[in-house]
């Protein structure tokens, strides 16, 4: 089944690209209006090709841009392998609507290293997704109950309704709203946890405890010595990933390589300790790659580095 999926994934990219004959994108047009979980997973797909299309734009080279495509289709599958395994997971959650055949289907959409996504969810509330991010949601929400689940980090709209609380869940604690803008870091691969609030009002819970703090505008909470501590936002310019740019102020290197390690998906070993308290502020963009910010942190700080492709590390001497 899983293969047969994957042939099927195949198929709707290259119907996204208009590469298709006419009579594959009669037959897929059928397929998408013939039921609508096939048309959530065509919608799902289309937003994962735009999020990497980027990646081709700048390409002069038709050698580089065959490249590209290859890595970007590989991407896709492996978003697809995920879609395997979510989109069994159908369920009926609300049935005082009235319509008991009406299911709620479970999504999971994950941003490869090094790329972004955006998406608007069945309530109206946008979501832009940072490196390395994995959001699950309903294909709609209830009456009662709006709930994601995030595992890394995302810049949220939240559409305002006060009957129903939004609930962001990021597995030790859960950020609770009713329309707000805010942003969430809870990559579980490293028990980071942030959340800072740019609009209205936010609490955030501890699931592990009955901890909870209260936000409001231009403050942010993260996690210190084990307990969620609150401060002022001092640097607003860290939310511009949303538009494609990483911003760095007076930021630690050893703070960076960290960061650069998760969103570029690369093992950086820093054998040089000297640069590892060194400030550094500036701006990248996300596209220009790992190796473009490594060598102009070099020029800053005075290191030589080496990347092993095969290996996927970078060493800083």
């Amino acid at each position: 089944m899983a293969a047969l999926y994957i042939m099927e994934t195949v198929q709707l990219i290259k119907y996204i690209e208009g590469n298709s004959t006419q009579a594959e994108k009669d037959a897929m047009a059928r397929w998408i209006d013939s039921d609508p979980k096939n048309r959530d997973e065509f919608i799902l797909l289309r937003k994962s090709y735009d999020a990497t299309l980027f990646h081709l734009k700048d390409d002069t080279c038709n050698k580089d841009r065959k490249k590209k495509r290859k890595n970007l289709i590989h991407e896709l599958l492996k978003i697809a392998a995920i879609f395997v395994l979510s989109f069994g997971l159908y369920y009926i959650f609300d049935r005082i609507s009235g319509n008991p055949e009406d299911e709620i289907v479970m999504h999971t959409l994950h941003v490869p290293a090094g790329q972004r996504a955006e998406l608007t969810l069945a309530d109206g509330t946008n979501v832009w997704l940072n490196a390395k991010t994995k959001l699950t949601f309903p294909s709609r929400f209830t009456r009662s109950h709006r709930e994601v689940e995030l595992d890394g980090e995302a810049y949220f709209t939240v559409s305002h309704d006060p009957g129903t609380p939004f609930l962001v869940n990021t597995g030790n604690y859960a950020i609770k709203v009713l329309g707000t803008e805010f942003q969430v870091t809870a990559y579980r691969s490293n028990n980071i946890f942030e959340t800072s609030l740019l609009k209205g009002s936010v609490e955030i819970l501890s699931l592990q405890s009955d901890e909870k703090i209260k936000l409001l505008p231009d403050y942010m909470t993260y996690v210190k010595d084990g307990k969620l501590t609150r401060r002022r936002i001092d640097d607003h310019d860290s939310f511009l990933w949303r538009k494609g740019l990483f911003s760095f102020t007076n930021e630690r290197m050893e703070d960076i390589i960290d960061k650069l390690q998760l969103y570029y998906d690369v093992k950086i070993e820093a054998k040089n300790n000297q640069i590892l308290d060194l400030p550094y502020t500036g701006k990248f963009w996300i596209k220009d790659g790992i190796e473009h910010v490594v060598k102009v942190l070099s020029i800053h700080a005075d290191f030589e580095y080496e990347k092993d492709n095969e290996k996927n590390t970078i060493t800083i001497y």
